[in-house]
């Protein structure tokens, strides 16, 4: 015998009641459980964080050629006679130094340990004093500045790279293509464990 329509609404209506009522039953317990998610804290935010804080991974000293290593981790150090030291492993820490010398108008530490010593000695050998340069670039400190607004970062900067142009002096120098320069680039010496200043070149 066949069923009616009318004789499987109700069945199916009550059957439809019945699981309607065992979800209801299974959702709060559901919902009541505790759920747990492990966020990395490796992230690109923690890393700053970290990095601001002071928070980074030390170097290991046996993976750092004793030439390129900073003393203290300090590129300018003074000691309790005031006898500034300065260290330049790098050329971004050559930039540095450029800019506080010329901020607080250290001529004298400029020449001292700053300047190259082939610099120095084309100066003399003119029978001028070096110290000259500084005071040039004193006068011209927007456009050093202009030129490294180029490469913060030094040799470390995207697309840079320095060129052998000498024995131990090197060339960092950026494109002039849509950009108004006096200088665009540096040229340096490694001097005794030290990069120096050779002079700016257009």
């Amino acid at each position: 015998m066949t069923s009616s329509p009318r004789d499987i609404t109700p069945i199916n209506a009550q059957l439809i009641a019945a699981l309607l009522c065992g979800v209801m039953l299974v959702l709060p317990i559901s919902s009541c459980a505790q759920y747990r998610t492990e966020v990395s804290r490796t992230g690109l935010l923690s890393k700053l964080k970290d990095k601001q804080e002071g928070n980074t991974k030390p170097v290991d000293p046996s993976k750092v050629h004793p030439v390129f290593g900073v003393p203290g981790g300090q590129i300018r150090a003074e000691d309790e006679q005031g006898n500034v030291t300065l260290y330049a492993k790098s050329i971004k820490h050559l930039m540095n130094h450029i800019i506080h010398a010329l901020e607080y108008e250290e001529r004298d530490l400029f020449v001292e340990q700053i300047l190259s010593q082939i610099t120095i000695d084309e100066f003399e050998q003119r029978g001028l004093d070096p110290r000259i340069a500084f005071d040039e670039l004193l006068v011209r400190k927007r456009d050093v500045y202009r030129l490294f607004h180029f490469m913060p970062m030094g040799e470390s900067t995207p697309g840079l790279y320095p060129n052998a142009v000498g024995t131990n002096i090197f060339r960092l120098q950026v494109s002039r293509v849509g950009r108004e320069l006096l200088w665009s680039g540096m040229d340096v010496s490694f001097e005794q464990g030290n990069y120096k200043l050779r002079w700016f070149i257009q």
